[in-house]
């Protein structure tokens, strides 16, 4: 089993702009975890575009840096963004909660999610949402946090609409 990181070798903080390098490494590693290595379509490019010069962002990112002897190492990320809820108002969405697979085991993703739960609290939101594989082991790990299967719970069904269809759909959907 790893040891856990003290407080002063492990530091969450925000993401900067040169970050962005690193997170788009990681998400590429979470898309092969998650079996869906051609999922990613963002570049290095994208994140620091929609992330830092946008107004306002359209995400917020906090990453996980250990110090080392030399140099500081991101080890890993969260990335949400703000949502609301016509029964709630605001909330808040975890899009990626991700570590390195070296690092984990380490209290790094107990630390990144606190974090984003802080985040959430801070920012007014009544609940922080997020989706996780149903064969994902880290499933536990958010219900050991008290987190609550909607699917199970409410038979709330996640859907999503691309490509064609979002086209489709937009072409006739056009406001006057």
């Amino acid at each position: 089993m790893s040891t856990k990181y003290s407080d002063g070798e492990l530091n969450i903080r925000r993401a900067k702009k040169d970050d962005m390098t690193a997170v788009a490494e990681m998400i590429q590693e979470l898309a092969d975890f998650e079996k869906m290595p051609n999922g990613p379509k963002l570049s290095v490019t994208d994140l620091k575009r929609d992330g830092f010069e946008s107004q306002p962002p359209a995400f917020q990112c906090l990453v996980a840096e250990v110090s080392g002897r030399d140099s500081n190492v991101i080890v890993g990320y969260a990335l949400y963004f703000p949502t609301y809820s016509t029964w709630e108002g605001k909330s808040m969405m975890l899009e990626d909660l991700y570590v390195r697979t070296s690092e984990r085991r380490r209290g790094v993703g107990d630390k990144l999610f606190n974090a984003v739960a802080n985040e959430a609290k801070a920012s007014g939101s009544s609940r922080l949402d997020f989706h996780v594989l149903e064969w994902n082991d880290a499933r536990s790990f958010y219900e050991g946090k008290g987190a609550v299967n909607l699917t199970k719970t409410e038979q709330w069904c996640y859907y999503r609409l691309t490509g064609e269809s979002l086209q489709r759909a937009a072409l006739q959907g056009k406001i006057k």
